[in-house]
C-alpha cells in the first residue's frame, strides 16, 4: 500500500489537475466552498491520482519482469554437474 500524496509531492500537471477539480466543484455549487469541502474534494482528487500512478507502476513492472520461464519436468541432475574425479 502507497502512503498517501501530498500536493506538494505531485507533479505541477496533477496540481491543476486538483484545483480544477476544486473550480468545477466550486462553480456547481455557485459559492465558494467550505474547507470541509474543498478538503473531501481533494482527498478524491488525491485517491484517483495515487490508483492512476499505482496502474502505471503495475505496468511498468510486468514489463520490466516477463514471465518466469517454466521449469521442465525433468529434475535437476547432481551427478552430472560434478566432476568425477576424486579431490588430491
Amino acid at each position: 500500500m502507497m502512503k498517501k500524496l501530498t500536493v506538494k509531492e505531485m507533479t505541477e500537471s496533477e496540481q491543476r489537475d486538483v484545483k480544477t477539480w476544486l473550480d468545477k466543484a466550486r462553480i456547481r455549487t455557485g459559492r465558494p466552498l467550505t474547507n470541509s469541502e474543498q478538503n473531501r474534494i481533494k482527498n478524491e482528487a488525491i485517491e484517483k491520482i495515487m490508483q492512476a500512478r499505482k496502474k502505471i507502476a503495475t505496468a511498468s513492472h510486468a514489463e520490466k519482469n516477463p514471465k518466469k520461464t517454466v521449469p521442465d519436468s525433468t529434475t535437476f541432475d547432481w551427478l552430472t554437474s560434478i566432476s568425477t574425479r576424486p579431490p588430491r
